[in-house]
């Protein structure tokens, strides 16, 4: 198992989470990414790859009543997942990979969502060896795999929300294309006069609707002493969810 480091809290301290000293720590792309979600009481919701289970701890906040369910092939991460949620009775998590989804899991959820590894070669970025795993898709593994296991899962008409690189959004529409509609894009930039880095894309599957780009969200501003832009603090704090 990881060698634990300190708790994390998140959305001002209504989640606490437990983050490896090493490797991959959930941050504000998780954040984002909880905040976006459209949920209701009693709804299935599923999370592939889930990590240390920070999205689903976010998201459970906001939806008591709903039916969480967590998928982590990492078994070191797995152990970490299910002890951050151990006291939360509606988060389920289990072991597995998308190659493999169970047969239970077909058509059952009513939305699925997924901070799919960004790049498919480790020769793609640098970083330690640790958070590899959590950035860099195994052999043979892309994100239309993602997206096809996301659609997968989903009831007719189910939501998929994912957070990727910007610069990969062709290959998730691709992926999408003839499969799912009302598609929504959020970019994400750092600053308001540099490129997106990240988009959120939002879709339902089996309609077809016009796609919606939405008014970027902006997540720095120069000298401005904050860490944050004040709608970026709002939704990262809580005080406001992130409307697709």
């Amino acid at each position: 198992m990881p060698q634990l480091g300190d708790e994390v809290t998140y959305i001002k301290g209504a989640v606490t989470a437990h983050q490896p000293k090493g490797g991959y720590r959930a941050g504000t792309d998780a954040v984002l990414l909880a905040q976006s979600l459209r949920l209701k009481p009693g709804g299935q919701y599923l999370e592939l790859g889930c990590g240390s289970g920070v999205v689903l701890l976010i998201a459970a906040h906001h939806c008591e009543d709903g039916h969480f369910t967590g998928l982590e092939r990492s078994a070191d991460m797995l152990k970490l997942s299910r002890q951050n949620a151990d006291e939360h009775d509606n988060i389920h998590i289990e072991a597995g990979s998308i190659r493999a989804l169970p047969k239970t899991w077909h058509l059952k959820f009513d939305q699925v969502f997924c901070n799919p590894p960004y790049f498919d070669s480790r020769k793609s970025v640098r970083m330690p060896a640790a958070k590899a795993p959590s950035f860099v898709n195994k052999k043979a593994l892309g994100i239309e795999d993602w997206v096809g296991a996301m659609l997968l899962m989903l009831k007719p008409r189910g939501i998929g929300t994912l957070i990727y690189r910007a610069d990969g959004l062709e290959k998730v529409l691709t992926a999408l294309s003839g499969k799912a509609g009302r598609l929504k894009i959020l970019p994400i930039q750092p600053f308001a006069d540099q490129p997106a880095r990240r988009v959120i894309i939002q879709f339902r599957k089996g309609v077809n609707s016009e796609t919606t780009l939405l008014p970027a969200l902006v997540l720095h501003e120069k000298d401005s002493g904050e860490k944050f832009t004040p709608r970026a603090t709002q939704i990262i704090n809580g005080d406001k969810r992130l409307k697709l």
